[in-house]
């Protein structure tokens, strides 16, 4: 994200996945030095700083059952907990974020559509905004719905609905071009903003269930390709837009609803959770990715350009905002005038 001196580039459609280990503690990318009166400047690395951060998407973004529940208008009706990833990735990092996502969202909710007395999530996008996190799509396909109705119907339950898999299935062709528009619509809204698409956590493991996850090996399979369609949506409307993609679908695997160190909830979970929803653990974990991917993309911290001359530093005049302020060498004094954020 551009410090109030750098001047805005081009936008790179070009799309990116960035590949993170889980709780890795990532170095920052190395800028490209800069010069001054012909000598080599040196690059300091600085400390984290504010960004303007939106987080937008259904429940898996939302975090439902996760205590503690976060405060604030559209929180309760929207089941958004305050230890849900993007709150982690604010605590850790110094974020101004404005978290919008709410459970049972769709793309619609996100772009055109209010929802629970919300106004579509878009809104909150502003010209200040440099990170967008967005979890979407799970609803449009009935995700959640469907994976829940046929462990209903499994496990012995009443009144449990039907799946409509036609429905299903003709949802998913135009779905990756619904996620373009979310993200083109960030682009508009705030041009230097990065949009990073956050998929969906691995629910099932590769083969068979258990005893909590009561499905048939034809519900199961269904599922599984449900979650396999979902992921290649996001990969494809990445490919699209030039946003990031936070592969959580990949990362989550082997710590699915039977796994013995389980991210997301099984059908029967404890009391106040939501079934085949995130926990504790796994929010961790996808916070930890979304900061991985923030830190490999250099956008988590600002830097100081030492020059050839001993003590003097590439400065903006006065610390100036306005487009055009004068850059100099200036006595490297530690203040806002000499750090520099990458532009996004």
């Amino acid at each position: 994200m551009p410090g109030p001196h750098a001047k805005s580039r081009v936008r790179d459609r070009r799309p990116v996945r960035v590949m993170c280990a889980v709780a890795a503690a990532l170095a920052v990318a190395v800028a490209t030095p800069a010069t001054a009166t012909g000598a080599q400047a040196r690059f300091e690395p600085g400390a984290p700083s504010g960004f303007g951060y939106v987080a937008m998407g259904s429940s898996f973004a939302a975090g439902p059952g996760i205590p503690p529940a976060q405060t604030g208008g559209g929180a309760a009706a929207c089941a958004r907990s305050a230890g849900n990833y993007a709150t982690i990735v604010a605590r850790a990092t110094g974020a101004d974020l404005t978290d919008v996502s709410c459970s049972g969202a769709t793309t619609a909710n996100v772009l055109t559509v209010g929802q629970l007395g919300q106004p579509p999530q878009i809104q909150a996008v502003t010209s200040a905004t440099r990170v967008v996190t967005v979890t979407i799509g799970g609803n449009d396909v009935d995700y959640l719905g469907s994976i829940n109705t046929y462990s209903c119907q499994t496990g012995g339950g009443a009144n449990c609905g039907t799946v409509d898999r036609n429905a299903i299935d003709q949802t998913f062709p135009v779905l990756a071009g619904r996620i373009e528009n979310i993200v083109n619509a960030v682009h508009s809204a705030a041009p230097r903003a990065h949009v990073y698409l956050v998929d969906y956590f691995t629910i099932l493991p590769d083969a068979g269930v258990c005893a909590d996850v009561p499905l048939t090996d034809d519900q199961a399979e269904f599922e599984r390709g449900i979650a396999s369609r979902l992921a290649d949506a996001t990969a494809t409307a990445a490919a699209a837009t030039g946003a990031t993609v936070v592969d959580l679908a990949a990362a989550s695997h082997g710590h699915d609803a039977c796994a013995e160190s389980p991210w997301v909830e099984t059908y029967r979970p404890a009391a106040g959770r939501s079934a085949y929803h995130p926990n504790e653990a796994g929010m961790a974990a996808a916070a930890s990715l979304v900061e991985c991917a923030l830190k490999s993309q250099s956008r988590l911290r600002t830097s100081v350009f030492h020059s050839g001359i001993t003590g003097k530093c590439v400065d903006v005049r006065n610390s100036g905002t306005a487009d055009g302020t004068p850059v100099q060498l200036y006595g490297c004094d530690g203040t806002a005038a000499c750090r520099w954020t990458p532009a996004a």
